[in-house]
């Protein structure tokens, strides 16, 4: 298991929420906009200097600041079962 966040995430890679980190207002802001334990959030691309970040979350696109993706725990998301469908419909 990863112990990072989403602001480290690359674009391109969809990681799994383990938790938010913020207390209070904060939490409450990021878990209103849809961002909760066990939701996929894939990182869409990033602002010419790195701040924000644009993700997807719950199919829908979300920009984040990297302080507030700095809260957010998450893990990487097995890409093998991914890989796997993907390569059953082709034969």
């Amino acid at each position: 298991m990863d112990a990072k966040t989403l602001k480290n995430v690359k674009v391109g890679d969809t990681v799994k929420v383990v938790r938010i980190i913020g207390v209070g207002a904060i939490k409450r802001r990021i878990m209103d906009m849809g961002i909760t334990k066990g939701s996929e959030v894939f990182v869409r691309k990033t602002a010419p200097f790195g701040d924000p970040i644009e993700v997807t979350v719950r199919g829908y696109e979300l920009s984040l600041r990297k302080d507030d993706a700095e809260m957010i725990a998450v893990e990487s998301v097995n890409s093998v079962n991914s890989v796997n469908s993907a390569g059953q419909g082709e034969r």
